[in-house]
């Protein structure tokens, strides 16, 4: 089908931050005293903040001085992060009519200043962060309120993803599903897909 609207997750999406991600991590843990192992990174690189410190047994009272030092320490990290390939020459071979949007798990913060540095993302009529939500990837708020503000039926839109969580989030909205097999855990057990696209330029041949 013609979809009205593609939704794109970010991490492990459109960007290869897992890398950064780790390194960034692995040096604010060192702050706790814990050990962040590659497992580790594997499983919290999808979640939200809240997420992962709950997974990584910080307590949710470090919440404020703990993404405070995240973010600082990736602000030293962003020339790190690149996307993958394909990606730009997906956004710019879209077709005008399709409106284009972000929902992702980082701050708003994080995202602004990450993805700066793209003309692309002006693209994008839609940008739900983090902030912009009471809840988070997996509950499927973050993209309903992404496909509402576009005025686009959830059947009309496709989120593209990574992870579990995306495609517990698009299944949960009644969104249709696309797998970025690019970026995705070699390991995990996606059962919920309508697309498995190998590589971005993929994306193309459903309009």
């Amino acid at each position: 089908m013609t979809y009205q609207a593609i939704m794109f997750d970010i991490d492990g999406t459109l960007t290869n931050s897992q890398p950064a991600y780790a390194k960034v991590m692995g040096q604010v843990l060192s702050e706790y005293d814990k050990p962040f192992t590659a497992a580790d990174a594997q499983a919290t690189f999808p979640m939200a903040a809240e997420q992962a410190m709950a997974h990584l047994g910080i307590a949710a009272t470090d919440f404020d001085h703990f993404q405070a030092r995240y973010e600082a320490v990736m602000a030293d990290h962003y020339q790190d992060i690149t996307l993958y390939p394909g990606i730009a020459d997906l956004l710019q071979q879209l077709p005008a009519s399709v409106k284009l949007g972000i929902v992702t798990s980082q701050r708003r913060n994080e995202m602004v200043s990450g993805m700066a540095q793209y003309d692309f993302m002006s693209k994008m009529a839609v940008t739900i962060s983090a902030d912009d939500t009471p809840k988070r990837k997996p509950d499927p708020l973050p993209l309903l309120t992404a496909i509402d503000r576009i005025d686009v039926a959830p059947s009309n839109a496709l989120f593209v993803g990574d992870s579990l969580s995306d495609e517990q989030t698009a299944a949960a909205a009644n969104v249709d599903f696309g797998l970025a097999v690019w970026g995705m855990d070699p390991n995990a057990d996606h059962q919920q897909t309508a697309y498995r696209f190998e590589q971005p330029l993929d994306i193309l041949k459903l309009f």
